[in-house]
């Protein structure tokens, strides 16, 4: 991916998701990962990757391609079906806020996969020292301009602030109810806007300390990551002249939740995944 122009290869490699497939509400990103057929060189099934949140409580969700010929394509995926087909893919963890579902190849359609190799391990965090400080970047949908002609994802970046050993405690919603769970995530300083939940996050393969030294670059282009959302700040205000009622508010922080690479990994290891994979590629 970095043989390329690197920002074309960003864009190419999200789509944008919508409610439905006639009002078309704007849910948020979704990314390609090229999957490899067992036993088949050069074959890949593409899965879309996105937060769970995003989507969950749909039934139907329309994801927008940039065409091949011009124009963006919608494609109208089902998601029962896909559940009854087994091409929906959940983490065991209700709580892990990433979710997969197998797409078709679409020749009218241009997109960019993400190869399986790039998804970062926890084992490649180690080997690649990948720490608080190092840069990131991410292409999401930006809500107010979507592009007419194509998809035109904005590109935005910010920086690794922590990568907790513990877990973090979270609550979000899940369509109608709401998620309390206690997670591994990773803490990037970055500001996530409304459209950006379900974006790639990617290591930037720039200058970047390694073993104590400055590096020059020329890494890979990790995945590390699905944005999930901004991490709120809860902030009491005291009123002392109203008898000592108390406002809480939440605020942008800019920091923001990335749930960690490893997690689609873990789904891509469940059995169903695998059962499914193995019946696609057929009799070897």
């Amino acid at each position: 991916m970095v043989a390329r122009s690197l920002p074309s290869t960003l864009l190419d490699t999200v789509v944008f998701l919508f409610s439905g497939d006639e009002s078309l509400e704007p849910l948020g990103t979704g990314f390609v990962v090229g999957y490899p057929v067992p036993g088949r060189e050069g074959e890949y099934v593409p899965l879309i990757v996105t937060a769970r949140h995003v989507i969950e409580g749909e039934t139907t969700v329309s994801a927008r391609f940039s065409g091949s010929n011009g124009g963006p394509i919608f494609v109208v995926y089902e998601l029962p079906h896909l559940q009854r087909e087994g091409d929906f893919f959940l983490h065991p963890d209700e709580g892990v806020d990433i979710v997969a579902f197998r797409s078709p190849h679409f020749a009218e359609t241009r997109y960019q996969p993400i190869p399986f190799d790039l998804v970062a391990t926890k084992e490649t965090f180690e080997s690649e020292e990948i720490q608080p400080t190092d840069r990131i970047v991410f292409p999401s949908m930006l809500t107010k301009f979507m592009g007419s002609s194509r998809n035109y994802p904005v590109i935005r970046d910010g920086s690794i602030a922590l990568i907790p050993e513990e877990e973090v405690p979270l609550r979000f919603p899940y369509g109608s109810r709401w998620i309390e769970t206690s997670q591994r995530v990773i803490l990037v300083d970055a500001t996530s806007i409304p459209g950006a939940s379900g974006s790639p996050v990617f290591l930037w393969p720039g200058i970047r300390l390694r073993q104590g030294k400055f590096n020059s670059g020329g890494g890979k282009l990790h995945l590390l990551g699905v944005m999930h959302g901004f991490y709120p700040a809860a902030r009491e205000v005291v009123e002392v002249e109203a008898s000592g009622k108390k406002t809480v508010f939440e605020e942008n922080t800019r920091i923001a939740i990335v749930f960690p690479s490893w997690r689609i990994h873990e789904i891509l290891q469940t059995s169903a995944f695998r059962d499914r994979v193995n019946a696609l590629a057929g009799p070897r």
